[in-house]
């Protein structure tokens, strides 16, 4: 490995906060969480690691460790996320000194240019998402920060020990012909798009097929959107399954939009008739499925 770069080793404030916040952002990475840029700023304060600058000014580290992220990964001939994307703003997405980084991300992920000034703040907010997936699955931050003479923070070891979640039983997933509950609660969505804070005045096709075989419950086409439908009866087991299939339905619709080189913003929604339980709730945020509950009554 190259010795460290300039910008990451020098006495500068920028430099020595990217030092110090880079592993903070390794830990929020390994409970797949993503920081605005406010929060950055009080981790780093709080731990004793700096002191408190206006938040505007924090675009400057992060860009320092995104340069790192592109130096390793050149050195490393490996690809390496750019960890600094998941530093955002109140909004859900980075400041503008990051569009350089977007852009290198849509290059290596869609094979494309795109002008991140040009976006809208829904596609800005997808590309971010997906950016945040791949620096979320990412296995060797741990390598990337020795590189740089840098450790692990004592929290990501602790977020790696934690309790393994209860696993589902296929047993408990629901089998056979479809009941009157789940039509009418598809039929219900499809014809009253705001339950899911959709925008009124649009009909969703139900059973819509997607290109690799399996049908969502719901489509929206005109957002992009699908809907997973679980009636009140569901159990755990089925709901769980719910999530996966939120999961799966989404990596499928935006797949296709990457095919016809469109900004894959698509998103699948789960709909529950019930209330979900809190730890599929927990669940669903960590794989960042956006749900809605209560809807059957």
């Amino acid at each position: 490995m190259a010795k460290k770069p300039l910008q990451l080793d020098g006495d500068s404030w920028e430099s020595q906060t990217a030092r110090v916040g880079f592993p903070i952002l390794v830990e929020y990475a390994r409970s797949r969480l993503s920081i605005t840029y406010g929060e950055w700023d009080r981790e780093i304060v709080a731990r004793g690691l700096g002191r408190h600058m206006f938040v505007v000014r924090h675009g400057g580290p992060a860009g320092v460790i995104g340069n790192a992220c592109q130096e390793y990964a050149s050195n490393a001939k490996t690809p390496v996320p750019m960890i600094n994307l998941m530093v955002v703003n109140q909004g859900g997405i980075p400041g503008r000194g990051a569009d350089s980084y977007i852009k290198e991300h849509c290059w290596k992920i869609q094979g494309r240019d795109v002008a991140p000034d040009l976006l809208s703040r829904t596609e800005k907010r997808a590309l971010i998402a997906q950016a945040h997936t791949k620096i979320f699955d990412f296995a060797h931050w741990g390598e990337v920060l020795n590189a740089y003479g840098l450790k692990e923070t004592e929290g990501t070891k602790n977020v790696q020990a934690e309790i393994p979640r209860r696993r589902p039983d296929p047993g408990g997933w629901h089998t056979g012909p479809e009941s009157d509950a789940h039509k009418a609660l598809k039929r219900l969505i499809a014809e009253t798009p705001q339950l899911v804070k959709l925008p009124r005045g649009h009909k969703g096709k139900e059973a819509h097929r997607l290109w690799s075989g399996d049908e969502v419950d719901v489509y929206f086409a005109e957002f992009s959107t699908g809907i997973e439908v679980k009636t009140r009866g569901a159990r755990f087991d089925e709901l769980h399954r719910g999530i996966f299939q939120c999961v799966k339905y989404t990596a499928v619709l935006r797949a296709q939009q990457i095919h016809d080189r469109i900004i894959p913003t698509a998103d699948c929604i789960l709909a529950v008739g019930g209330t979900l339980p809190k730890n599929l709730q927990e669940l669903a945020n960590l794989l960042q499925v956006s749900f809605f509950q209560d809807l059957a009554d």
